[in-house]
C-alpha cells in the first residue's frame, strides 16, 4: 500500500496532466462539427494503415501457399476443360481427338540450375502422382520451360530449354512459318531460333510458340518474342534471338502437360523416316 502512494505521489502530477490533456482533446473534438471530421479521417487513416499493414504481413507469408492452390487449380481447369469441350456434338469429331489431347498436373521446383551447358529442374512429385516422362513443363502463365526425362516413385527431373542438348519445332504466331528452338550457351534469357525460312516474314517482337509437332507441348505454349533477326550465312534461312518468355532463374509453381499422342505418333515417324 504504501508503495503504490508512493507511486502516486510521485506521478500524480503526470497522470493528472494526462487525464486533463484527455479531457481537453475531447471537448475540442466535439466542439464543432469541422473538428469532429478532423477527428474521423484522421483515426480511420490511422486505423486503416494498421490493418493494411498487418494484411500485407499475412499476405506475404500465404503468398507461396496462394500461387501453389492457383497452379492446382489450373491444372484442374485445363483438364476440365478439355472434359467439357470433348463432349461437343458428333459433327465436332473430328476436333474432338485433339482436345483430349493433353492431360495436366501441378508441382512444384524444388531445385534448378542455370549456370551449367546442360541445365534441369527437379520437381516434387513422381511416379505416385502421374508423372512420366516426355510430360511437358510449363509455367501457369503458359510459358515453356522443359521436358520431363526421368521420374522416381516421389521426384521427377526435367531438361529445360537452357540445355544444348534440347531441341523442340517452333512456329511464328503471326507468320505461322516454322523453325527449331535450341540454346547454345551463354544467356540464360535468350534462345535461338534457327532454319527460319528466308520468305518469312519475321520481325523484332514477334511471338514464338511452339509447333504442333514438337510432340511435347500444347501449340499454345509460349516460348518467346524475336528480339534480333539476321540471315543466316548460307543466305537461305534466318537465325533469329528470343527472349524466353519464363524466368528460368525464378521457377516454383509449373505445371506438367502430357500428350497422350505423343507414343503413336513418334512410333509412325520413326517407322516411316528411319
Amino acid at each position: 500500500m504504501q508503495k503504490l502512494l508512493l507511486f502516486i505521489r510521485k506521478t500524480g502530477v503526470a497522470i493528472i496532466f494526462i487525464i486533463l490533456e484527455i479531457i481537453a482533446i475531447r471537448c475540442y473534438a466535439y466542439s464543432t462539427p469541422y473538428t469532429q471530421a478532423r477527428i474521423l479521417v484522421w483515426s480511420n487513416r490511422v486505423v486503416g494503415y494498421v490493418y493494411s499493414t498487418f494484411a500485407g504481413a499475412s499476405n506475404y507469408f500465404t503468398l507461396r501457399k496462394e500461387n501453389t492452390r492457383l497452379t492446382e487449380h489450373i491444372a484442374m481447369l485445363e483438364n476440365r476443360i478439355r472434359t467439357l469441350e470433348a463432349a461437343l456434338p458428333e459433327e465436332n469429331q473430328a476436333i474432338e481427338g485433339v482436345l483430349q489431347q493433353y492431360e495436366y498436373l501441378s508441382a512444384k521446383v524444388i531445385s534448378s540450375t542455370t549456370n551449367r551447358r546442360r541445365n534441369f529442374i527437379t520437381l516434387n512429385k513422381g511416379f505416385r502422382d502421374g508423372v512420366s516422362a516426355d510430360m511437358a513443363v510449363m509455367t501457369p502463365e503458359g510459358f515453356a520451360v522443359g521436358v520431363v526425362v526421368d521420374c522416381s516413385e516421389n521426384f521427377a527431373v526435367a531438361k529445360t530449354l537452357l540445355n544444348v542438348d534440347f531441341r523442340i519445332g517452333g512456329v511464328l504466331a503471326e507468320d505461322g512459318s516454322h523453325g527449331s528452338v535450341a540454346w547454345s550457351g551463354g544467356d540464360t534469357q535468350v534462345i535461338d531460333f534457327v532454319e527460319l525460312s528466308k520468305y518469312a516474314k519475321v520481325k523484332k517482337g514477334e511471338r514464338v510458340r511452339a509447333a504442333g509437332f514438337s510432340h511435347y507441348f500444347p501449340r499454345e505454349a509460349i516460348i518467346g518474342d524475336v528480339e534480333e533477326v539476321a540471315l543466316a550465312e548460307n543466305g537461305t534461312s534466318y537465325n533469329c534471338k528470343v527472349r524466353l518468355a519464363a524466368d528460368m532463374e525464378r521457377l516454383f509453381n509449373v505445371v506438367l502437360v502430357r500428350n497422350t499422342g505423343t507414343g503413336e505418333a513418334q512410333a509412325l515417324e520413326e517407322k516411316t523416316y528411319y
